[in-house]
């Protein structure tokens, strides 16, 4: 799996038919993978930007990220921001179309807020110098001096969040109801939600940031579409086995290896697709950037 996230990073995607592709059927495999017993404690609880639990939530995490996105222009951690507002807004668009898409809706916005504010806390930790962790230091370090792809930047902040930070989020909001149902089947339809954004995301970063993306991620090539997606499902198969372990963990100690092996995974994953440089291509990005800024893109 690993090898297919490379092949994407170093846009070695294989070629197709000029005509468009019918859509790649995408299995959504975690779904029969069984929850396993955990404690029904600890409960969804009042959040920042969502003390109360409604659709409003997500609202507000667009407007943030927007905000945010407007403020990096050209700085390559926008990709990931851009690449989070379009998932976001995909979501939105999905639970204002289908109102019971998921089965406990008022959990999903409060795990999405949390999940949200992680990634601005941790933003402006790095800003401003604090330490963050290895996986996330490695995407802003690339970012920040990088000769990377943007299809790079959008993984390197996918793995960061999604391996190294959404366990932990998960974990505090907890995995079952009171009644001791899981939660599963709704982490698992969110893959049907990012399987739908894949497009608008590749679409968007190419518009502004780097039009390698299209090729690479090319909407007539369903190979790295399925690749990419296949990747990001199993990560958030491990998301779920993670957060057992740390509700399941017996002794603080215990605990604090499994976290320990959180961080270590994503950033294991982190060096990898940062590895392959490409000397020259930092400038040619930038170029493009500017130019589309320019004309309103």
């Amino acid at each position: 799996m690993r090898a297919s996230v490379l092949a994407i990073v170093l846009g070695l995607g294989t070629a197709a038919a000029s005509a468009r592709a019918a859509e790649p059927v995408n299995v959504n495999w975690p779904s029969y993978l069984p929850a396993l017993p955990g404690p029904a404690k600890p409960q969804p609880h009042p959040v920042p930007y969502c003390r109360k639990p409604v659709a409003g939530c997500v609202d507000t995490e667009i407007r943030r990220m927007r905000t945010l996105q407007r403020k990096l222009r050209c700085d390559h951690r926008a990709v990931f921001t851009t690449t989070y507002l379009e998932l976001t807004r995909v979501l939105r668009q999905t639970i204002r179309r289908q109102q019971h898409f998921f089965r406990w809706p008022r959990y999903l916005y409060t795990e999405d807020a949390l999940f949200a504010d992680v990634y601005f806390n941790t933003f402006r930790a790095a800003a401003r110098g604090h330490p963050v962790a290895p996986a996330w230091q490695i995407a802003f370090d690339t970012a920040r001096s990088g000769q990377v792809n943007a299809g790079q930047d959008m993984l390197l902040g996918i793995n960061a969040h999604v391996q190294n930070d959404m366990p932990f989020v998960v974990a505090a909001l907890g995995q079952h109801t009171r009644a001791g149902a899981s939660r599963k089947p709704d982490h698992d339809r969110v893959n049907e939600i990012l399987n739908a954004a894949y497009e608008p995301v590749v679409e968007a970063v190419a518009r502004r940031y780097d039009p390698l993306i299209t090729t690479t991620n090319a909407s007539w090539s369903p190979v790295d579409d399925i690749a990419g997606m296949e990747v990001v499902k199993t990560w958030r198969e491990g998301v779920w086995r993670n957060a057992e372990r740390l509700l399941n963990a017996h002794s603080d100690a215990e605990r604090a290896q499994v976290a320990n092996e959180i961080e270590t995974n994503a950033a294991t994953w982190a060096r990898m697709m940062a590895a392959p440089q490409q000397p020259g291509y930092r400038a040619t990005r930038d170029a493009y950037c500017r130019s589309k800024l320019a004309h309103g893109a």
